[in-house]
């Protein structure tokens, strides 16, 4: 019985293919354009993340260049700044201005009554300064004697 049913239900599936062979060339042409739609779909997103890669990488490269240059034009405008802040350029602006050094008979100093400042009317603690007691004194004659002894005889001569 299982036979007969079995020889009943593909006996019709297989004429309906030998009927119509378009439907295995159908399936094999989907099969093969599925297979290149993910294939052109992952290297569609490889070629994205490696061009994004590359634009980050030109980035950083033209930033750092930037960096540099500006760290450059920085050091060049600071030394221009010590230059115009020097004393000799100072004074040589002065002159020009016409300012003249003061003499100590030109100079009077002003005061101001209820001036708030802080003015320092103790001395600072000095610093205490231990005596050399004698037997200190002769511990040090003895090594430094030892030493020269040592340097005179040379290495692995005993007095």
């Amino acid at each position: 019985m299982i036979d007969t049913m079995r020889t009943h239900y593909t006996a019709p599936l297989a004429r309906a293919f030998k009927e119509a062979p378009w439907r295995t060339q159908t399936q094999a042409v989907a099969l093969v354009s599925i297979s290149l739609l993910v294939v052109a779909i992952v290297g569609s997103f490889y070629l994205t993340v490696a061009s994004r890669a590359a634009t980050a990488g030109r980035d950083l490269q033209r930033l750092e260049a930037q960096k540099t240059v500006l760290a450059q034009a920085n050091d060049e405008l600071r030394a221009e700044l010590a230059d115009l802040r020097s004393v000799e350029r100072l004074v040589q602006r002065a002159l020009a201005l016409g300012f003249r050094p003061a003499n100590p008979d030109q100079i009077h100093y002003v005061r101001v009554d209820n001036y708030p400042y802080t003015a320092q009317t103790t001395l600072p603690p000095r610093a205490v300064v231990p005596e050399a007691t004698p037997a200190a004194l002769a511990q040090a004659a003895d090594w430094l004697a030892q030493a020269l002894q040592g340097l005179m005889l040379g290495p692995g001569q005993e007095p």
